[in-house]
């Protein structure tokens, strides 16, 4: 879609596998490659996009802005803080974007409800909740802490943190505290359909298909979030809902409400006004592709991509260890740079 409109051409493909690095470059023309060094050496990109297990992210943005490329990354940006703030100080060196694939703030519900936000007053509860049924990933990568980082709430409930966060502004999360579990472990058979090509006993202990967290935010709101790979299946598998002083609302699907004291009234928009949200990344890259062509800053700012990396850092410290934690608050070159 980027293509068509004119905003980018892809030049190659970069894939360990080298069979489906040749698939891909098939399909699309281009040369392939099975080492990430040799393609930025031949093919000389502008702009690379990472969608590898979170482990190899740091490395290859790195690499990347060694070599003069702006970086679109897929989520988590990386396994800790650590590695996320190495990303965004290669990033302010090389004077180069660095984003995340966070699509969902581009839904036509999440846009229309943050230039209407401020309506419900000072938010004091948000509650959100993720998952599919019989979701839980196949591939090996995400069995294993040392690629993957995590389960369900590296991989699928940082999205919806960032999402509120976003509408928010972005305020500082102050305090943690979170329940990881791996129901699986327990009754392989609520793996559904996958169970007859993944075997349970494959999947380290540390990789939760469920997690249950709530989160301080500066601002005396609380949030808390529920992820589940196997969740059981319903009409809503996915959802934000938001309680303010003087309104409520409702993502996924959108719904708005405002307390006029003696009656609420309800600030909707009309049915077919908004399109749905869908897990599409064609709004996201063409963002992060005209602030690259514009100059513009990046689409998810490196405060915005530090701060959400100390949020889930916590979350899993607050499950390791059963209680509570603070959000460290960390400072590093480069955090408050947008390039």
């Amino acid at each position: 879609a980027a293509a068509a409109a004119g905003l980018c051409r892809l030049v190659g493909v970069c894939d360990i596998d080298r069979e489906r690095a040749q698939q891909t470059a098939d399909q699309y023309g281009v040369k392939p490659f099975e080492r990430a060094a040799d393609l930025l050496a031949q093919t000389r990109p502008e702009v690379v996009s990472i969608t590898t297990f979170p482990a190899s992210h740091r490395d290859l943005a790195l690499l990347a802005f060694d070599a003069g490329c702006h970086v679109l990354c897929e989520k988590p940006v990386a396994l800790h803080y650590g590695e996320a703030a190495a990303m965004v100080r290669a990033a302010a060196r090389a004077q180069r974007l660095l984003s995340v694939c966070f699509q969902y703030r581009y839904w036509d519900e999440s846009v229309y409800l943050k230039e209407h936000i401020a309506a419900l007053g000072p938010l004091h509860a948000v509650r959100t909740w993720g998952g599919n049924a019989h979701c839980f990933p196949t591939s090996p990568g995400y069995h294993r802490q040392a690629s993957a980082g995590g389960g369900a709430l590296a991989h699928w409930t940082i999205h919806n943190l960032d999402l509120i966060l976003w509408l928010l502004g972005y305020p500082e999360p102050l305090r943690a505290s979170a329940f990881c579990h791996q129901r699986l472990a327990r009754y392989p058979a609520a793996l559904g359909p996958a169970l007859s090509h993944l075997q349970p006993a494959d999947i380290e202990a540390s990789i939760e298909d469920f997690a249950m967290g709530l989160v301080r935010l500066a601002g005396d709101t609380v949030v808390t979030v529920e992820a589940n790979f196997l969740q059981p299946p319903s009409d809503r598998r996915e959802g934000w809902e938001f309680l303010g002083a003087r309104g409520a609302a409702a993502i996924a699907p959108l719904r708005l409400w405002l307390d006029e004291g003696d009656v609420w009234i309800e600030r909707t928009p009309p049915p077919g006004a908004l399109a749905p949200g869908d897990y599409g990344m064609e709004r996201l890259i063409a963002a992060f592709l005209k602030a690259v062509r514009q100059g513009d800053r990046a689409p998810v700012a490196s405060a915005e991509i530090l701060c959400l990396q100390r949020l889930v850092d916590a979350l899993y410290a607050s499950s390791r260890c059963g209680r509570e934690v603070a959000v460290e608050k960390m400072h590093t070159e480069g955090e408050d740079t947008d390039a």
